[in-house]
């Protein structure tokens, strides 16, 4: 029923008489910028384990093993 709703409401054309400033357009220019640093901290975080996870560097070996 809602997904009904949705389409059709969706179907309706209107005029849409908006006005995106340019402080809309910073805004969203450093949402993006904000969402790629975080990827890119998140990547640096978890390196290793990236790298161990698609075989590329080796695991550390515990103490345990090497006795």
């Amino acid at each position: 029923m809602k997904l009904t709703v949705g389409v059709l409401l969706l179907l309706v054309f209107s005029n849409a008489w908006a006005y995106l400033d340019p402080g809309t357009g910073s805004m969203m220019l450093q949402v993006i910028l904000g969402g790629v640093a975080a990827v890119g901290v998140a990547v640096k975080l978890y390196w290793h384990k990236l790298r161990v996870a698609f075989g590329l560097g080796k695991k550390e070996e515990s103490e345990e093993d090497s006795d």
